[in-house]
């Protein structure tokens, strides 16, 4: 960065923390206010390519979505290519168009210079002749906080600005800007107090807000001052959007948009196994929470068509992504018609676009991030809209009456008919009841158990009994009375030693349930006092199995699938709990580690065959943020089939979830801390195919303090059988 664009920034955020200092913002920040959505409440931003068959096909999804909202990107080169002609082609489109004129980057680093300017006059002097027919705004600026990207400073922005205001105003067209990216209010704060000394305020504020990093909509946003602590600020999406509408107000500027915003297949993807599926749940729920509150006249979705971002994916691949982003600037619809495939996210957003614009919003009922039951209310009829953040789950019947229940109707996210739910998770609802029966909610919406899921299209029920409480994830009703005539908890005890697969601390068994087949139970036979008492404030020790194979499968870790866990009701001993998941028919490493030392070979595979695709799948889980934790060779699963294999945890109750991708080098410590644990029963040789491949794919060299840290742990193992054996001796 500059050190003319860093004295600006420091300058702007100094104007901006005085301005926020003296605000009221805090009496702003819920959706509390009833207003009606706008019918052209959402948009999308469009580009063609050489092949004219692509703007027919581009109008017809344009209708087919019900837009009214288009927004489209123009340089100096779109004036004679297929983005003009697409523009000519919307001469009687029934809805807005916003144009965001920008130099090309190559050109934008001169623009400040007599040649620069005349180039731009002459640009913006054509653009206005050629579509003088067109109704569109104009929209100036495209992340003009990242000069990296757009290669403009504040200065060369102030002077376009103002040479376009003049023209826009002589032509009566709106303008529209600056169009700041991510969260950086202070940035659009001091423009506006510049443009308004000039008497250049723009018609419209835009900022795209960039909802993709806090990964899914809902968080409070941990890049703001403190990574650690989101909740000393709270900045959360209404809080965001009742800021800029501050700013707005303060102004006098009476409209804000949102002009691109996305959730990138590959950063969704580090996280996520099916990260198609997850972001059309975030397009719901990212459109319905700006809806709800109000201050956003028009959300734009990003690019149309485009493989990492679009509603329509292109099937280019990751590595052909365009240079410049495509936040900044879209320039074209890659590929051919024959290569464009529609995503969920396309149905999700033409669904609410049909249900939602038009409506008038009531109340959202919640408080709290975690959780969101949206009121609207539509031609006669109530509409909620419900969900949960990713991986948590409620008991709909803890906010709903069972007759309101009855009388609702039900779709999904992507507008199918589904059944009536028996829990909100992440996969929003929407629940129609006639104006006539209007429910009412027993209780306000909050989080009120520690359930972790993942993202698994079962349905999740929950027990209601006297005595006992807990969650099954089974397909249907059928399954889950099946489920508690062979297994409900008061029908479970421990088996003797000898019909157990475990009795230590955990008592675990097996047991043959029909429609389910064999699966292991878990229960906690021994808990020290000291453990009581410092894990008085956690969840018991089979919630956190379940959520720890949970967190796994979350993000797309093999683990014996999770089916119940059960809690007995004001247990304080912390023994009446029961964990059951599926059973595991396949190899440990313990197995593993007593075969290697006599065979080189296991089931038709070599050693490093196995270890190298081992390191693989450790190196996945530890990529995307979780740490096992008690990693021993006996946790640890390989199962073979006609020489392709699979590795598979269990006994996951101390798993760490971190919810982000972590560096190597900045988790290193705790990486090494599986590592040990994994690798103590094998000999070196095997130690060091694992590690040199786990080191080599995180571009690492293995150094003598790593394996130092091996021999450590071997003296711990050692000296701790040595202690045990002692103590048996003396008993």
């Amino acid at each position: 960065m500059k050190l003319s664009h860093l004295y600006i920034n420091l300058k702007y955020f100094t104007q901006f923390l005085l301005f926020y200092a003296r605000s009221d913002l805090r009496h702003i920040e819920r959706a509390d206010v009833p207003h009606v959505v706008p019918e052209n409440f959402i948009g999308v931003n469009i580009a063609s390519n050489k092949n004219e068959d692509t703007d027919e096909y581009i109008l017809d999804k344009i209708q087919d979505l019900r837009l009214k909202n288009l927004r489209i990107y123009f340089t100096y080169e779109d004036l004679n290519n297929h983005k003009a002609r697409l523009l000519k082609k919307l001469k009687h489109f029934n809805g807005s168009i916003i144009v965001n004129l920008s130099p090309p980057p190559k050109d934008a680093g001169d623009i400040s210079s007599e040649h620069g300017m005349m180039a731009w006059k002459n640009f913006i002097n054509k653009f206005f002749n050629d579509f003088k027919e067109i109704p569109f705004a104009v929209e100036i600026g495209s992340t003009i906080n990242r000069p990296s990207w757009t290669k403009l400073s504040f200065k060369s922005f102030f002077m376009i600005w103002a040479s376009t205001y003049s023209m826009c105003r002589i032509h009566k067209r709106s303008i529209i800007g600056p169009n700041v990216t991510d969260f950086e209010p202070f940035i659009n704060f001091g423009i506006y107090r510049y443009l308004q000394s000039k008497h250049q305020l723009p018609d419209e504020i835009s900022n795209n807000l960039f909802m993709e990093r806090t990964i899914q909509p809902e968080p409070y946003d941990r890049r703001i001052f403190l990574r650690k602590y989101p909740m000393l600020f709270k900045f959360d999406i209404y809080k965001k959007s009742a800021l800029y509408k501050l700013i707005a107000n303060h102004f006098n500027i009476k409209s804000l948009i949102s002009p691109c915003a996305f959730w990138s297949k590959k950063r969704v993807h580090r996280l996520i196994e099916q990260p198609n599926l997850q972001r059309s749940k975030y397009v719901t729920r990212y459109f319905a929470l700006l809806a709800a509150k109000g201050d956003f006249a028009k959300v734009f979705w990003g690019p149309l068509i485009c493989g990492r971002e679009g509603l329509i994916s292109n099937s280019i691949q990751e590595p052909n992504y365009p240079n410049l982003e495509q936040v900044t600037y879209y320039k074209e619809a890659r590929g051919k018609i024959s290569d464009f495939n529609i995503k969920k996210m396309y149905y999700a957003l033409r669904f609410f676009n049909i249900t939602i614009p038009g409506a008038k919003f009531i109340k959202d009922y919640s408080h709290d991030t975690n959780i969101h039951i949206l009121e609207f209310e539509k031609s006669n009829q109530i509409i909620h809209i419900l969900w949960t953040q990713n991986c948590l789950v409620q008991d709909i019947q803890l906010h709903y009456h069972l007759n309101d229940l009855r009388n609702g109707q039900y779709k999904d996210h992507l507008g199918n008919e589904i059944e009536t739910p028996n829990a909100i998770t992440e996969n929003p609802i929407f629940i129609y009841w006639k104006k006539s029966h209007q429910p009412n909610l027993i209780q306000a919406p909050k989080i009120s158990n520690n359930y972790f899921i993942n993202h698994d299209p079962q349905h999740y029920f929950f027990l209601h009994d006297a005595e006992w409480e807990g969650l099954i994830k089974t397909k249907n009703k059928n399954a889950l009375h099946s489920f508690l005539k062979a297994c409900h908890p008061s029908k479970l005890s421990s088996p003797d030693k000898k019909d157990s697969l475990r009795l230590s601390r955990n008592a675990v068994w097996s047991l043959d349930i029909p429609n389910f087949g064999k699966v292991v139970i878990k229960k906690p036979a021994h808990i020290y006092p000291h453990k009581l008492y410092l894990d008085r404030h956690r969840p018991n020790k089979s919630i956190r199995a379940w959520n720890g194979a949970n967190a796994l499968l979350a993000k797309g870790i093999n683990t014996a699938s999770p089916i119940a866990v059960f809690s007995k009701k004001s247990d304080k001993t912390g023994l009446e709990n029961y964990y059951i998941c599926s059973y595991s028919n396949a190899y440990n490493f313990n197995e593993l580690a007593m075969h290697f030392r006599s065979e080189n070979t296991f089931k038709g595979l070599s050693k490093r065959h196995i270890f190298e695709h081992c390191a693989q799948f450790i190196n996945d889980m530890h990529g995307r943020g979780l740490f096992f934790n008690d990693l021993s060779a006996g946790n640890i699963f390989i199962k073979i089939n006609d020489n392709h294999f699979d590795f598979e945890l269990i006994d996951t109750g101390r798993v760490r979830n971190y919810f982000r991708n972590l560096s190597f080098q900045s988790r290193k410590r705790q990486r090494m801390k599986d590592i040990v644990r994994l690798l103590n029963k094998f000999d070196w040789e095997t130690r060091n195919i694992f590690l040199k491949y786990y080191f080599q794919l995180n571009n690492k060299s293995l150094s003598l303090l790593d394996k130092l840290s091996l021999i450590n742990y071997d003296v711990f193992v050692e000296i701790k059988r040595f202690r045990k054996k002692i103590q048996k001796k003396l008993s």
